[in-house]
């Protein structure tokens, strides 16, 4: 049996089709949705809150207790990177018991979070929340799949950078055990370097948005990596539904699907039921965001030219040395998938796109033109000290 999680839109018409998919596809089964309130919400999450559905506690709790109803269970977000310490303070403490016996009394039975204080904080309540890790944990081997077994968390889900490394993921399923969850479409770059950082931007703009060149420079960057080349896309760490073959094989059966930000425009559920067939016939990227464009900047890629792609990766161990100088299987195939001059059209609109309207190179240019005038003209000296 495969098991997934998706995000949640808050509509019971969609619990009403992934009922639909659990009641027709005997091998795959939508076990919970995921997320968090947007309206009220005093405690930080993994989303920017402009990207999310807009809800509040009312709605959250109709939603969670009709869910139950079909067998669907909810797992609450508080996946956030950081509190900015206040978890560290009696006040601080003091509210997040709050918060966690609201969610109590909403029906909210399971939470997906990062941080290990919180967890400390979570078991002094005496509620008996069962507990994931979210993939902010960066849990990318055995030792630290230990440690989150010993935290007594019920389910993980792995780093998206070891996705294609079969022999690690084997060796973490033996560590923890069954409940070893992978993102299928991911769309961050594998071994990003703007990853931890992102993660902190996002978990300061989940209650409110400081300003639009927060919220938008690091999708902006990897907006423009993603359309370096043709090979770029094929080096996020994805897994097509006829993949999933492979990591069934090694005893992985939950897979979460990512997205919050995309439910509203797109169609989650045609996402999950081609991943319940394990078969599609289409533009991979479309998959990706679950039908629900991140941008107008598009390519096509060819899914069923990408057959035979991963392979590699689960045969031979450590396929992937993370040095593409000396490696061409990316590019190699795509070539099949890919056309390189719609990538290269595409990647100079994203430079010009980011050069007219990334909010961060106005405030960058505004200040060029302005202030650092006024500074040179004022003598103004800054003394940078290194520590």
């Amino acid at each position: 049996m495969k098991y997934y999680s998706v995000p949640a839109d808050f509509k019971k018409e969609t619990i009403d089709e992934y009922n639909r998919l659990n009641n027709t596809y005997q091998d795959s089964r939508v076990i919970e949705t995921y997320g968090n309130i947007t309206i009220g919400s005093p405690i930080e999450s993994g989303r920017s809150v402009d990207m999310l559905p807009q809800v509040d506690f009312g709605q959250l709790r109709r939603y969670v207790e009709y869910s139950r109803q079909k067998n669907i269970d909810f797992s609450y977000t508080i996946n956030s990177p950081h509190m900015n310490s206040r978890e560290f303070t009696r006040k601080g403490i003091l509210e997040i018991w709050s918060f966690l016996g609201e969610l109590h009394r909403a029906g909210i039975t399971s939470l997906t979070i990062s941080l290990p204080s919180l967890v400390e904080i979570i078991k002094s309540t005496g509620y008996d929340f069962k507990l994931k890790a979210s993939v902010i944990c960066e849990i990318t081997n055995a030792n630290k799949a230990e440690f989150y077994k010993k935290m007594g968390f019920d389910r993980i889900v792995a780093d998206e950078s070891i996705n294609r490394d079969f022999q690690t993921l084997k060796r973490i399923r033996e560590t923890f055990g069954d409940k070893l969850e992978i993102i299928v479409n991911t769309i961050c770059h594998k071994d990003c370097h703007y990853r931890m950082f992102h993660y902190n931007q996002v978990a300061s703009d989940s209650i409110s948005v400081s300003s639009k060149a927060s919220s938008n420079y690091y999708s902006h960057r990897c907006l423009l990596r993603r359309y370096e080349s043709p090979s770029t896309f094929l080096k996020l760490s994805w897994v097509r539904p006829e993949d999933i073959r492979y990591y069934t094989d090694i005893g992985v059966h939950y897979f979460k699907l990512q997205g919050r930000q995309a439910v509203l425009k797109g169609n989650p559920v045609q996402a999950v039921e081609f991943y319940f067939k394990e078969s599609y016939n289409g533009n991979l990227l479309d998959l990706l965001e679950i039908f629900g464009p991140h941008s107008n900047f598009r390519i096509h890629i060819d899914n069923r030219s990408l057959d035979g792609f991963l392979e590699p990766y689960y045969q031979e161990d450590h396929f992937c040395k993370h040095d593409c100088r000396h490696c061409n299987h990316c590019d190699s195939y795509a070539k099949k998938a890919i056309d390189s001059e719609e990538v290269k059209k595409v990647y100079e609109n994203v430079k010009q796109f980011l050069d007219q309207y990334d909010q961060f190179k106005k405030e960058l240019k505004a200040i060029t033109s302005s202030d650092a005038t006024k500074m040179q003209s004022s003598n103004l000296k800054i003394d940078f000290v290194l520590e």
